[in-house]
């Protein structure tokens, strides 16, 4: 208790003594709270030391947008990334990165893509975050013919997709009820060594299921298994309905007695 108070004081001991709060001291300081306090402790914290005259820095800047954005307090994210771009940090991935989820997330797509080509034109080369973020945002429009683009252009960059990035893009052709082309990603991202989550499960359950895939799905299972990934009861219950659908009644034993008391 009294963290904050004991914390203003040391920085006004380091104000009187005329030693600069720096931006690492002071980014320490937001991201100690945020993490120890939470995010409302890390706000309040912020803006107590920007009261007694401290001068956040790109990386602060980038970490108290990221906090106002996990708040839901999208119009002081936003208000915070203006005032980065008006003194010149206007090259920093992190901040760009919460604004394109940002973007995405409230529907924004216009102002994300825009985000997205004033960060190229500023020589800000776009990282995985982002393109996930482009990538789920446009997935959920079923926007196909993006969601294509946005992969070409990752491949083409040569920045390396992760597991949300495969997710993302079989979720959109999912929607779009085109599973040979979930099926081509999911083989891809095995090859390349992808471990499977729950997302990665829950889509790849149903695609098996549409496409008659029995063989695929316990191969899914049997390897979810062997990985120790766990099956929630909503997965469960429908992996254990389409092996039951197929005749499979072995394998659905197998799944009760694997899973069953997940």
């Amino acid at each position: 208790e009294g963290l904050v108070e004991r914390t203003l004081d040391v920085v006004k001991m380091m104000n009187r003594v005329s030693i600069r709060v720096s931006d690492c001291i002071l980014c320490a300081i937001v991201n100690g709270f945020s993490k120890r306090r939470g995010l409302n402790a890390a706000v309040k914290v912020y803006e107590d030391l920007i009261l007694q005259g401290c001068e956040p820095g790109q990386v602060t800047y980038a970490s108290i947008q990221n906090i106002y954005f996990r708040l839901g307090q999208y119009f002081k994210a936003e208000m915070i990334f203006s005032e980065m771009e008006e003194k010149g940090f206007d090259k920093c991935v992190v901040a760009y990165a919460s604004m394109v989820a940002m973007y995405g997330k409230t529907g924004r797509v216009g102002d994300a893509m825009r985000l997205v080509a004033k960060m190229k034109e500023r020589g800000c080369e776009p990282n995985v975050w982002i393109y996930n973020s482009l990538l789920d945002m446009h997935g959920r429009a079923v926007n196909l013919r993006q969601v294509e683009k946005i992969w070409k252009e990752m491949n083409r960059r040569k920045v390396l997709p992760d597991r949300v990035s495969y997710t993302s893009v079989i979720s959109a052709y999912s929607r779009a009820r085109e599973f040979e082309t979930c099926m081509r990603y999911y083989q891809k991202f095995r090859l390349n060594g992808g471990a499977i989550d729950r997302a990665m499960a829950a889509i790849m359950v149903a695609v098996f299921s549409k496409l008659n895939r029995a063989d695929e799905l316990v191969k899914l299972l049997q390897d979810m298994k062997t990985e120790g990934t766990k099956l929630d009861v909503r997965l469960y219950r429908s992996a254990l309905n389409a092996l039951r659908d197929a005749g499979l009644h072995v394998q659905a034993k197998w799944l009760q007695e694997s899973f069953g008391k997940t």
